[in-house]
């Protein structure tokens, strides 16, 4: 990578060196309006607010030698607005993402079925346990899914801003009034329609009982149809769900190193990141384990990792609280970290990320996973 900050006697001849490299074509990690071929990406070409018109070449250029580092490969086929990758299948184009609470207690593991979810949300939902609200882009695409879990007041308001389908089982009863105060379409395990849900039966012999519900993933959509909910996204969702950069130029946006980061959600439960250069991929642990996936014999692992502090309190000493509604937090792409503001302005509105001067960030096509932790939460321990 083209190191910034150079002394000033060696500028003349990294403006040589660099201008090898790529030619300074302007490309750039300043933040700023988004757009593409798609409206969907970052423009590879805009200009950067004038700072001074060395520093702003020198950045300019070294920011194009490190996308020559990245091998260049056409995107063809359908974006997915989740990960601004082109994946989705045609039948997908223009239809709702589907949100699905995972269980994640520590009897319940191995999941299967959640190696494809685009977005991954991890929240407490009682006595320090967490809980998962995966999502996917392509509800074409959604394979057997299990343990599916019950509803949480804010996994409804996450599931929301994504105008998505929500499946669940059961839930609290504020998790089951916010769903029908928000007039958000629904799957509720509990009443095993078995075209959706089903009782795995190789864990009823060995897991509790509640860590066996599985979804039918790939009769969704036909279910969907069949109950007469919308399948089509609403018009404030068309566009992608973050501003994305192109996936041929992965942006580090500041130099602030960041190669191993864990989330402590509770003494007993907490999400640990650990950066592979060669893929560029974070890969999780849960609780000081690799988080691995049954049916895939993967490891999970993603290109974002977001760190949103928010409010969060016990509501009877079990369940919580947490607020949706915004609050500081980390973007951690690419092997380093950068502070954040977040906002979620309504339960329909979608999440943004900006910076502290809140300029609005793009983050690199992929995968990502979202945790959300207390303000005081020991993040890098």
């Amino acid at each position: 990578m083209c190191k910034k900050r150079l002394a000033a006697a060696l500028l003349a001849l990294l403006m040589f060196v660099v201008g090898a490299c790529g030619g300074g074509d302007g490309n750039s990690s300043s933040l700023g309006d988004s757009s593409s071929s798609t409206d969907s990406y970052r423009d590879e070409e805009s200009s950067r607010p004038e700072e001074s018109a060395e520093v702003s070449q020198e950045e300019s250029r070294e920011e194009s030698c490190v996308a020559e580092e990245t091998p260049s490969t056409e995107q063809t086929g359908n974006l997915n607005p989740l990960t601004g990758l082109a994946d989705l299948s045609d039948e997908a184009v223009g239809k709702r993402p589907v949100a699905i609470v995972i269980n994640n207690i520590k009897d319940s593991l191995p999941q299967y079925g959640i190696a494809g979810a685009d977005i991954m949300f991890e929240m407490v939902a009682e006595a320090g346990i967490t809980r998962l609200l995966a999502i996917w882009g392509d509800y074409t695409q959604i394979p057997n899914v299990c343990s599916v879990r019950s509803s949480r007041p804010y996994f409804v308001d996450l599931a929301a801003g994504f105008d998505a389908l929500y499946v669940h089982v059961g839930g609290s009863q504020a998790g089951l009034d916010r769903i029908e105060e928000l007039g958000l379409d629904n799957f509720d395990g509990r009443y095993t329609d078995p075209d959706i849900f089903d009782r795995d039966p190789q864990r009823l012999d060995v897991y509790a009982y509640e860590h066996t519900m599985y979804v039918k993933g790939a009769n969704i959509p036909a279910q969907m149809e069949a109950y007469g909910m919308r399948t089509e996204l609403g018009e404030a969702y068309q566009g992608p769900a973050f501003v994305w950069n192109s996936p041929d130029h992965p942006v580090s946006n500041t130099e602030e190193a960041c190669e191993k980061i864990t989330l402590h959600f509770s003494k007993e439960y907490y999400s640990t990141f650990t950066y592979n250069a060669a893929d560029r991929l974070y890969y999780k642990e849960h609780s000081g384990e690799p988080h691995m996936v049954q049916d895939t014999g993967t490891q999970l692992a993603f290109t974002n990792v977001l760190v949103l502090e928010s409010e969060i309190t016990s509501i009877d000493g079990y369940r919580m609280s947490i607020g949706t509604g915004g609050g500081t937090g980390y973007y951690i792409s690419n092997g380093v970290l950068q502070e954040i503001r977040w906002y979620k302005d309504s339960p329909y509105d979608r999440i943004r990320i900006t910076d502290e001067d809140e300029n609005e960030i793009a983050l690199n096509a992929g995968k990502t996973y979202i945790g959300v932790v207390e303000y005081d939460a020991e993040t890098f321990g």
